[in-house]
């Protein structure tokens, strides 16, 4: 009598024999071969009419540790008592041990109906195996199934490729998902299970067919051994009936499967880039096997491929579906290793890359038959690499593919995404932003952070194609930026005008800024639903936008760009003897207008009055002489408060001393950065009494102890009144920044002037940003970038309006 006991006691012996990651097809065959005897025993003494047939993983004898077993009874008419019968000693049993049995009765007439209805019950038939009780009985169910599918291998091909495609949307792909599904996903144990039902249709095996060639059926064999080691550590480690090689489960499955770290390779990667490789390997062989049943005899045969460029004008012309012909022929073709790199092939090449869709199958055969690495020496060290990240689903040669795609399909048709279609215009290369995005994630290799790592590779692979200037820089560019936008939108705050110039500083073009935002588009899609969220899309497109603006008007280019890299390079250097950190705060604390307009000479000079902590009632002056005899430079640095560039104005109007020209500034953390050029009135000299006079007063005005208005009016009655009459202006500009409303005011010179501005504006809850003034031939002409208390623009119509009349009240 069978012992079900005894069955479950020798799986769990074997599943402690070994260590998980050693369960390979040995252990499922004793595992097949216990559960046969048992059946034996189990059946015995047999009805006549009856069969056992083991079906799926079980009849290939492949029964893994938490796999269902599988089992068909076959039977002729025997009544529902003597099943029942059967059934309560087969299967119950089993069921009280724990087994995960699935059986099912049927006759042979039901198993070929339920074969023609269904082709899971057709290819279950397939893998049959006759384990008790009557063999021929048995052998006559499945071979009529085999008769029956054999009178059309095409549709029965063609039914393994639609189901294939099925569970690639179910199941995802065991060749490039992050977590693969070792048993569904393509590539996995059931690719390799349709390779076999092939070879029982058609009669013979699958190199014999001329279906495969039996290199390649060597490797496929090689990988079944691996993935059933794989999946069976999957399932001995968690005891459960588990499929999905998930993030959690790799480290303890590359240990028992033997994995160590390695330099540049983790343990747990070097696990995943051979369960990706053979996975490949497995999809490829079971593809183009389909695709030649599925194309019948008769094929015609291709030409031989002379050299690189053939292959790439081959391919192009193929499109999505690359038959299994040409794929032997561009194995097949002489193709250097490295590539020599001439105009046609080069040319070849990147028209390749445009190719969207059709590209990624192209550089899926060069990649299978091991020649892509010969036209991008880089792609070796991403070949199947996992990434290590909660937003990618698939390895980095996967998602490179996957990017370029992507970006092929903005530049054709860019009109899903409303900015990317005012943008894509200005690109003038877009076969170079192909390349550029196939190369972008080309640094994750392992050794350091992966954007420089990229730049490098990306340079060297620009050189060795002979790309133009134009051309090689824009697609280095993509790869050295690729993270500007994201990670600038997300993790910066997207109110700071220094960001914005900054990034426009580092873009400079409007071309290079398009390109990089397709390549935040297509990264993101080709990344996973969590990369390209509504909150991340909208932060990203702000961002754009803004940078847009600034480009567009000129505020920064590439000239410009290069003056302020060049420009701080100069204060940097000129500051001497001070911490690293101090210098690099100044920098970032800093408007970037500040660094344009002022020269290096001076703002290393304004370091010591700027850096240093500053309180929240501290004010700090600097003077020195001006760049004309007789006149003087003042710095004035205080916390940023109401009111404070009238207050400095009007102790200026009160020490006698007269505003020529004025730039104010206000730094990141909030500190008034006010420099003015200045002469003396009646007194040309500025003496320290006077310096030390005025400052008093700044403090007194700031602290409140004195009202400054009516000391203005008082000094005001001793200068000459204006000699030029010329009528105050008030433009209004809300669109020359995304920050600040600008005000441009023009009036007669005269003494007090800017304080009288600024008075009305501080009167009027206005916050000065920055502040531009100048003094022509008597008349001055002075920007006010301004914000309301919130720190928006001001855009309100009546409120303008108000303004405008305080202004032409106060200056007339």
């Amino acid at each position: 009598m069978a012992d079900a006991v005894a069955l479950h006691r020798r799986f769990d012996a074997l599943a402690r024999a070994y260590p998980p990651g050693q369960h390979g097809r040995w252990a499922a065959r004793e595992r097949s071969d216990a559960l046969d005897g048992w059946f034996a025993a189990a059946i015995e003494p047999a009805p006549d009419g009856v069969a056992l047939v083991a079906l799926g993983g079980y009849g290939r004898r492949l029964q893994l540790p938490g796999s269902d077993v599988d089992v068909l009874l076959v039977h002729e008419g025997l009544d529902p008592a003597a099943l029942t019968e059967l059934g309560e000693r087969l299967w119950y049993p089993l069921w009280d041990q724990g087994f995960a049995l699935t059986p099912l009765v049927r006759t042979p007439v039901e198993c070929l109906q339920a074969a023609r209805d269904r082709l899971d019950s057709c290819t279950a038939m397939l893998d049959g195996r006759v384990v008790a009780a009557s063999t021929a009985l048995g052998v006559a169910a499945i071979d009529a199934v085999v008769i029956e599918s054999a009178t059309d291998p095409v549709a029965f091909a063609r039914a393994i490729v639609d189901d294939r495609a099925r569970r690639a949307e179910r199941s995802g792909s065991c060749a490039a998902d992050l977590s693969p599904n070792l048993k569904d996903g393509l590539g996995g144990l059931r690719d390799i299970a349709v390779l076999g039902w092939l070879a029982r249709v058609l009669g013979e095996p699958l190199d014999a067919a001329g279906l495969a060639r039996s290199a390649d059926l060597a490797a496929v064999d090689d990988a079944e051994e691996f993935l059933v080691r794989a999946r069976s550590a999957v399932q001995l480690e968690t005891g459960k009936r588990v499929d999905r090689l998930s993030a959690d489960l790799q480290p303890e499955v590359a240990a028992t499967m033997g994995f160590v770290d390695e330099p540049g390779l983790a343990a747990i990667d070097g696990l995943m880039r051979q369960v990706f490789a053979h996975a490949r390997t497995v999809d490829a062989v079971v593809r183009d096997a389909l695709a030649r049943v599925v194309a019948g005899p008769g094929v015609a045969t291709l030409a031989p491929l002379d050299g690189p460029t053939d292959v790439l004008d081959a391919l192009a012309s193929a499109g999505r579906t690359i038959s299994p012909t040409l794929a032997d022929a561009v194995a097949a073709a002489r193709i250097p290793d490295p590539v020599v790199w001439d105009e046609r092939t080069r040319d070849a090449f990147l028209s390749l890359l445009r190719r969207g869709d059709a590209a990624v199958a192209a550089l899926d055969v060069l990649d299978r038959v091991g020649v892509l690495e010969r036209f991008v020496p880089g792609w070796r060290d991403v070949r199947s690499r996992p990434q290590r990240d909660p937003y990618h689903r698939f390895t980095v040669d996967g998602h490179l593919l996957r990017t370029m795609a992507g970006i092929d399909a903005l530049l054709d048709d860019p009109s899903a995404d409303p900015l990317a279609a005012e943008l894509v215009p200005a690109i003038t290369d877009p076969a170079a932003v192909a390349l550029g995005a196939l190369l972008h994630d080309i640094g994750k290799v392992g050794r350091g952070e992966h954007v420089p790592v990229g730049a490098d590779v990306a340079r060297e692979q620009v050189r060795a194609m002979g790309l133009d200037a134009h051309a090689a820089e824009l697609a280095a560019f993509m790869v050295a930026e690729h993270l500007l936008l994201p990670d600038t939108a997300t993790r910066r705050d997207l109110t700071d005008e220094n960001l914005i110039v900054d990034v426009a500083a580092t873009v400079a073009t409007l071309e290079r800024l398009a390109v990089l935002y397709l390549l935040a588009v297509a990264d993101a899609a080709a990344t996973g639903p969590a990369a390209w969220t509504p909150w991340r899309r909208a932060l990203v497109r702000e961002l754009v936008t803004k940078v847009r603006h600034v480009l567009e008007r000129g505020t920064m280019g590439e000239e410009l760009a290069a003056s302020l890299t060049e420009r701080i390079g100069a204060v940097r250097a000129l500051v001497t003897g001070e911490p690293d950190r101090d210098v690099d705060d100044f920098v970032l604390r800093m408007p970037r207008g500040y660094f344009l307009s002022v020269e290096p000479e001076r703002a290393a000079a304004h370091f010591h009055t700027i850096a240093p902590y500053l309180t929240s009632d501290e004010v700090r002056t600097a003077s020195a002489p001006g760049s004309r005899p007789g006149t003087y430079e003042l710095l004035v640095v205080t916390y940023d408060r109401p009111a404070i560039l009238a207050a400095v104005a009007g102790a200026l109007a009160v020490g006698g001393i007269s505003i020529l020209s004025a730039q104010v500034f206000t730094t990141s953390d909030h500190v008034a950065v006010d420099l003015f050029d200045v002469e003396g009135v009646f007194e040309a000299e500025i003496t320290e009494a006077r310096w030390r006079a005025f400052r008093q007063t700044l403090r007194r005005v700031i602290e409140g102890a004195i009202s400054i208005d009516g000391k203005v009016e008082d000094m005001r009655r001793h200068y000459p009144p204006p000699s030029i009459h010329t009528p105050v202006t008030v433009r209004v500009d809300d669109d020359a920044s995304d920050f600040s409303t600008v005000l441009e005011i023009g009036a007669p010179d005269r003494m007090g002037l800017l304080y009288d501005i600024t008075d009305v504006l501080s009167r009027a809850g206005i916050d000065v940003h920055l502040a531009k003034v100048a003094t022509f031939d008597g008349r001055v002409v002075d920007a006010f970038y301004v914000r309301d208390e919130l720190g928006r623009k001001l855009g309100d119509p009546e409120r303008l309006a108000a303004l405008d009349a305080a202004l032409q009240e106060r200056l007339a």
